[in-house]
């Protein structure tokens, strides 16, 4: 196995849902515990199906708009993308917080939730203002819903995870845990399964980009 061996793992999520926040947690140990480096990007979906079953959610206490729920997941996605342009870890720490706040406490998305946020996170607050409904935001939102379009992913949370070498050696993977994610990608008829080697020990920084 070559040492320069690297893996793009891309996990499509909802905006927010108990569901896809697992399955973030899910992720991360998956590229702390895989040997080779990883590229990893968490790409929240928009579209008509996410919103109307998010709304019909037996957990959903806080929406019973559509115009208003789809409003606000594109306004939270646009704060995350404005989050990612500082830095890649302060993102998905941005994410990871506001999800939580919402999710845990039923709390609607606001903008001044997401003023909140990013000051728990540490961003650049007057830098986070003037990127938060920029057009370099909006346009990485449009480019995400097309990566998802091209890698024919419907439905979250999903992953799809390639061989940086190789974009045709690469696998989506659907409904999945800790386990079952291992398992797949040892799997003799994965084709990654012979591009990717696991370690079991506790890393605390991971190798991941």
């Amino acid at each position: 196995m070559e040492e320069s061996l690297m893996l793009d793992v891309y996990l499509f999520v909802t905006p927010w849902g108990e569901k896809c926040l697992q399955s973030e947690k899910v992720m991360m140990d998956f590229v702390h515990n895989v040997d080779q480096k990883v590229s990893f990007q968490i790409i929240p979906m928009l579209n008509m199906q996410i919103v109307q079953n998010y709304l019909h959610n037996n957990n959903n206490k806080t929406y019973d708009s559509y115009n208003e729920l789809s409003a606000d997941m594109y306004n939270m996605i646009l704060d995350y993308k404005a989050a990612l342009f500082q830095c890649k870890r302060h993102g998905r720490n941005f994410l990871k917080l506001i999800q939580q706040e919402i999710n845990g406490n039923q709390l609607s998305y606001s903008k001044q939730l997401g003023s909140k946020i990013a000051e728990q996170a540490n961003l650049d607050l007057e830098m986070f203002e003037t990127d938060r409904r920029s057009q370099l935001a909006k346009d990485a939102f449009k480019a995400d819903q097309k990566t998802a379009s091209e890698m024919n992913v419907n439905i979250s949370p999903a992953a799809v995870i390639f061989n940086d070498d190789d974009d045709n050696c690469g696998i989506l993977v659907e409904d999945f845990n800790n386990e079952t994610l291992q398992q797949i990608c040892q799997d003799d008829e994965c084709p990654l399964s012979s591009a990717i080697s696991f370690s079991h020990a506790s890393v605390s920084f991971p190798h991941v980009l």
